[in-house]
């Protein structure tokens, strides 16, 4: 009818390989690449990590990584969220009713120290200004102000416990979790008590 106007060829049907659908494929991708990337980025920190050793760590290339992601900064948030999530839904599910603040504190330095590279994901290099990452940064402290100052209704008394307890962790990170638990979980506790009286 028009015969200088071509028409855009069909779009192809986006094939199943081995019974999984191509959306299927694509979720499983990214969700390999949020893995890869925690690992990476407890290895090397967020600065130290590159798209292509995070695509190395997932076995996957680059292409694959652009898929779901527009840069690093956006994974490391997904890599954030994904720790974030994990931890403190465990946190929230074992608190101990007969003395809640105590084994709160004492699962959080334990899973600190028995994972590493996610307490660095976690608690040393999340300082983006990012609205998204300060935006999971606030949901954190509102978890964690609930199990680590339960009592604790002041707004800036509730910065200041959260903030020494934070300070304590990643103090102990650094220094390779030189302190027993026991005893770091005892300085956390001082700084939540003090500020419940």
């Amino acid at each position: 009818m028009y015969p200088f106007v071509k028409m855009p060829p069909p779009e192809k049907e986006k094939r199943r390989y081995g019974g999984a659908s191509f959306e299927d494929r694509q979720s499983e991708r990214r969700e390999r690449l949020i893995v890869a990337a925690i690992e990476v980025f407890g290895r090397w920190g967020r600065e130290g990590a590159t798209v292509a050793a995070i695509c190395a760590e997932a076995g996957l290339t680059a292409r694959y990584f652009y898929e779901s992601f527009p840069n690093r900064d956006a994974l490391f948030l997904e890599a954030y969220r994904a720790v974030q999530g994990e931890l403190l839904n465990q946190l929230e599910a074992r608190v101990d009713k007969a003395d809640p603040v105590r084994s709160a504190l004492t699962g959080f330095f334990s899973a600190l120290v028995e994972h590493p590279g996610q307490a660095r994901v976690f608690l040393l290099d999340p300082h983006g200004r990012e609205a998204e990452m300060q935006a999971a940064g606030r949901d954190t402290a509102q978890r964690l102000g609930k199990l680590f100052a339960p009592g604790v209704t002041k707004p800036l008394a509730l910065a200041g416990t959260l903030g020494a307890i934070i300070q304590i962790a990643r103090n102990w990170i650094v220094s390779g979790f030189a302190t027993p638990v026991s005893e770091v979980v005892e300085t956390a506790l001082a700084f939540s008590q003090a500020s419940q009286k």
